[in-house]
């Protein structure tokens, strides 16, 4: 052996040494990792099931697989030649409700009277936050009802009327400023 060999051999007891720290520092390493990669996951399952601003739209599956049926339903206005206007109120009451009138004309002009008009809404920023509530006939063809829309932003409206010849679903998204 020459000298410039000892220079690199170690002590039996150093290497031991050296190597036990080796398999911590990598072990540690790993193990850290992967416990950073299980509080992300974690969280993130909390995040997409806790928090209503990250949310999916409502029945988004069950509309996806029926919607020939529901394109269906939300174009029979337009085949019978219905005129559907919707007017929500820019003042809320100190309840949160604010003023929804629905105006149903056929296709000549005429009002349309005894129908009964049901409808969903919920707010983009909180889409498991679903409210329901009936539109009352006020007469002349038109519909009214205190609607529970107090927060402002973007609101998604579905109005299912029924006694029509045919099923309809009106779906509009309006704007609520407060």
């Amino acid at each position: 052996m020459t000298t410039n060999d000892s220079f690199y051999q170690l002590d039996p007891a150093v290497q031991r040494s050296a190597e036990r720290r080796a398999k911590y520092f990598w072990v540690s390493l790993v193990v850290t990792l992967l416990g950073i990669q299980l509080v992300i996951g974690f969280f993130s399952i909390h995040l997409a099931t806790s928090d209503p601003t990250v949310s999916v739209i409502p029945e988004y599956h069950k509309t996806a697989l029926n919607w020939d049926q529901q394109k269906y339903v939300s174009t029979a206005a337009d085949r019978l030649g219905w005129e559907i206007d919707l007017v929500a109120s820019d003042v809320a009451d100190g309840q949160g409700r604010r003023a929804v009138e629905i105006a149903v004309r056929d296709e000549n002009g005429k009002t349309i009277d005894n129908l009964s008009l049901h409808a969903t809404a919920y707010h983009h920023a909180a889409a498991t936050d679903i409210r329901k509530f009936s539109v009352d006939s006020v007469g002349n063809g038109n519909y009214m009802t205190l609607a529970p829309l107090g927060r402002s932003g973007i609101w998604n409206l579905e109005i299912d009327i029924a006694g029509a010849d045919e099923p309809i679903t009106l779906r509009r998204t309006i704007e609520v400023i407060q």
